[in-house]
């Protein structure tokens, strides 16, 4: 019986041994795996602190409505886009004071230098718009404003350009689009395509920019001299534009600046809500929807000079 006894413990102390060596292997895995996790962690909370917070912090805030900040001075402001900071506001229909800009070339000519802009010339002054805090809007909604009453930027400006040379879209649509501005292109519809011209993808990036297309008529010739086909220049070149361009052309050039009472209603019979011309004045009204007068920027013209123009000073 004692044996017995002796025979039965052996055999249970056979069988725990055996059962914590079956244990240990089992926990091992687990320890390690552990250990490895926490490593991951660790690379993962030491490597991308900073990236995210940095991300975000360099981008303005969302707003519906583009406002300005002045760049600081010791900052180079070529490569800054105005930044969100003050409302827009309603202005009511009627009355209303907004500078009109117009140009022609972006470049260089000794023979024609009134028309010509330069390249350097044209940055400063887009520039200093922007420090000056001027918003840049379509000439549509000038014209909304005038007839019906729009919210307006506290200093709204429009910028135009006649012929549609490619100078607009191979110079004046970069540094104008570092600013957030966008224009309104007046083309002369039988030149689209030609040496020189837009074409008419180009004329379409313009539109995808932002930017408003009207006609400049088909020819460019002086509706006012006898003899004209203005069916052709002022209606079929505006239904060729939007064929063309799939597009609404609702505004109108004169060309040379030219018109008369009689062309002012022919205009606006044809369908365009707007028509623009040259002039010294920045102020616009619903009798002056169909010759809406612009400041022509000429070339030669310095940064005091601009200033004069913006503020319905004739430069000397």
């Amino acid at each position: 019986m004692k044996r017995l006894s002796l025979i039965v413990l052996f055999f249970g102390v056979l069988v725990l041994t055996m059962a914590r060596s079956s244990v240990t292997p089992a926990q091992t895995p687990s320890v390690v795996s552990t250990r490895a996790s926490a490593t991951v962690i660790r690379r993962t909370s030491t490597v991308t602190p900073s990236a995210p917070a940095t991300a975000h912090t360099s981008l303005p805030k969302a707003s519906n409505t583009p406002q300005i900040v002045n760049p600081s001075p010791a900052v180079d402001d070529r490569h800054l886009v105005a930044t969100p900071t003050r409302g827009w506001e309603y202005h009511p229909p009627g009355e209303i004071s907004v500078p009109i800009l117009l140009y022609h070339h972006i470049g260089e000519s000794q023979a024609h230098p009134r028309y010509f802009v330069s390249p350097q010339q044209f940055k400063a002054q887009m520039s200093s718009l922007w420090k000056w805090g001027y918003t840049t809007i379509p000439i549509s909604l000038l014209v909304r404003a005038i007839q019906e009453g729009a919210e307006l930027p506290p200093k709204p400006v429009v910028i135009t350009f006649d012929d549609g040379y490619r100078e607009v879209y191979q110079e004046a649509l970069p540094v104008m689009e570092q600013y957030g501005f966008v224009g309104t292109l007046y083309v002369i519809q039988d030149q689209v395509g030609v040496s020189g011209y837009l074409n008419a993808d180009q004329l379409r990036k313009l539109i995808e920019s932002g930017w408003e297309i009207g006609s400049h008529s088909k020819t460019h010739a002086n509706l006012r001299k006898a003899g004209v086909n203005l069916v052709e220049e002022v209606i079929n070149s505006r239904l060729a534009l939007e064929s063309l361009l799939s597009t609404p052309v609702l505004t109108f050039s004169y060309p040379y600046g030219s018109a008369s009472p009689y062309l002012k209603e022919y205009v606006q019979q044809a369908g365009y809500t707007s028509a623009v011309g040259v002039g010294t004045l920045s102020r616009h009204s619903r009798n002056t929807a169909y010759y809406l007068s612009r400041l022509e920027v000429r070339g030669g013209y310095d940064l005091l000079d601009f200033s004069r123009l913006l503020r319905g000073e004739n430069p000397p």
